[in-house]
């Protein structure tokens, strides 16, 4: 994720599917990530088959009213090493700004994952993307990053943008399989807390595979 003035940011993804608008609550189709890894310490990325239970799945508008079960997810899903988790200031000050929205994953009345999204022009920037480790390989973080393609859609974007840490195996299996290609890589941009520094990768989706 790249790091926005106190913030975090994240950049693409593809199923090849028509879009057609979806009214509330959306439970789109997982993205297929049957022959990923078991994700460790990674953002709580789920990148691998879908065996629990997720009809009861719903996804929903997140807003400040939600803050503390995006917080619980938030402090459980990122590992502490490497500074990605945003405090519950950000995390609400980023909710209220124009064009940034986020959704919470709700397994019946339990917060399973999250993610933010910001609008700019004809591109929309996938901030963060969480997944509570109770909830790893159940297909949910397919599920929020195909709801964030939609939604970039209604809003008019043509390309959807996040970036990732060059060492999250998991996350970028994940984005690979949905269709992102990388566009960019940024050296040492993350510093884990024993000092070692990471790279970003930068990555894109064109939106139009799925209007197209």
């Amino acid at each position: 994720m790249r790091h926005l003035p106190g913030t975090c940011r994240q950049r693409r993804s593809a199923c090849r599917r028509r879009f057609t608008p979806a009214t509330e609550p959306i439970i789109p189709a997982p993205v297929d990530t049957a022959a990923a890894p078991e994700p460790t310490s990674n953002a709580g990325l789920n990148s691998g088959p879908n065996p629990g239970p997720t009809s009861d799945l719903v996804i929903i508008p997140a807003d400040e009213r939600h803050l503390d079960a995006l917080m619980t997810v938030m402090h459980a899903a990122f590992d502490p090493l490497y500074g990605e988790a945003w405090s519950a200031a950000q995390l609400a000050a980023t909710l209220t700004l124009p064009g940034c929205w986020g959704r919470l994953a709700l397994m019946g009345s339990q917060a399973a994952g999250f993610s933010l999204c910001r609008a700019a022009g004809p591109e929309v920037e996938l901030l963060l993307i969480a997944v509570a480790p109770a909830q790893w390989r159940n297909g949910i973080a397919g599920r929020l990053l195909m709801r964030a393609q939609e939604d970039a859609i209604v809003r008019g974007a043509s390309e959807l943008f996040l970036e990732v840490r060059e060492d999250n195996e998991p996350a970028k299996y994940l984005y690979n399989r949905a269709g992102f290609v990388q566009v960019g890589r940024r050296a040492d941009y993350y510093t884990a807390k024993d000092g070692s520094r990471r790279a970003a990768i930068t990555m894109r989706f064109s939106l139009e595979q799925l209007i197209g």
